[in-house]
């Protein structure tokens, strides 16, 4: 019996301690999403946005074309459209 008993007990102890490290890394990670958040938003006002656009495969094929990914500026320059204007 007293080995159950020391068992559960390091099991609670256990338990506890990850709660704890739980408890105490949320603050941490929510600040860290507003400093990202705050980031992507000033990339994305630089123009630094990349966008991907995946084009129609041609009729009387099943293989798809790969996805283009380029930034924002760069599709400016390419196609003289703004992919993100219709949005």
């Amino acid at each position: 019996m007293t080995k159950f008993v020391r068992t559960a007990r390091i099991g609670a102890t256990l338990f506890g301690a990850c709660a704890l490290v739980a408890v105490a890394a949320v603050p941490a990670s929510a600040a860290s999403e507003k400093s990202k958040r705050a980031e992507s938003a000033l990339t994305a006002e630089a123009g630094s946005v990349r966008v991907c656009v995946k084009f129609e495969a041609p009729t009387g094929t099943r293989i798809a074309p790969p996805r283009q990914c380029k930034t924002r500026d760069q599709w400016i320059k390419d196609t003289g459209v703004d992919p993100l204007a219709t949005r």
